[in-house]
């Protein structure tokens, strides 16, 4: 079950991305929107730090007319909460828990779409190899990890 987290103080940044980041609409960096994975370690909320924008344009890759409904039963729960906007995705979210394994099977749907529009080398270069190693460490250490939108 998913559930929301409030942390009281501000977590270390292990990586920031944002600067690598460009907005899809207006190519300036990210235009201030940010997301965060957060997990607390050793009592203390450590944090990566990355252009939303950004991201959903990788997430968008589903969000099309003429996916069969059997295909979009076999998408990460973590993009149907996009797609629905709900889950991690509602407006209301602020630090919502997400399932540490579905990101990294979103990882790797990213990874290896096949629409050539969505495809993006930044992805493989950055986003993938910071998101996926701090989840693979949350995984191992039996932690939570949680979203901030």
């Amino acid at each position: 079950m998913s559930e929301n987290y409030q942390h009281q103080e501000a977590p270390i940044i292990r990586e920031d991305l944002t600067h690598l980041c460009l907005c899809p609409c207006c190519g300036a960096p990210d235009c201030g929107e940010e997301y965060m994975l957060v997990t607390k370690s050793e009592g203390r909320p450590e944090a990566v730090l990355f252009g939303g924008a950004s991201f959903r344009m990788y997430l968008n890759y589903w969000f099309y007319e003429g996916i069969t409904p059997e295909e979009y039963n076999r998408l990460p729960e973590f993009v149907k909460q996009n797609n629905e906007c709900k889950g991690w995705q509602d407006i209301s979210a602020e630090r919502t828990e997400i399932n540490a394994d579905d990101f990294l099977f979103t990882l790797e749907s990213i990874k290896n779409n096949s629409r050539s529009q969505y495809q993006d080398k930044d992805f493989e270069k950055y986003y993938y190899p910071v998101l996926k190693s701090f989840t693979q460490e949350v995984i191992r250490k039996g932690q939570k990890l949680y979203i901030s939108i």
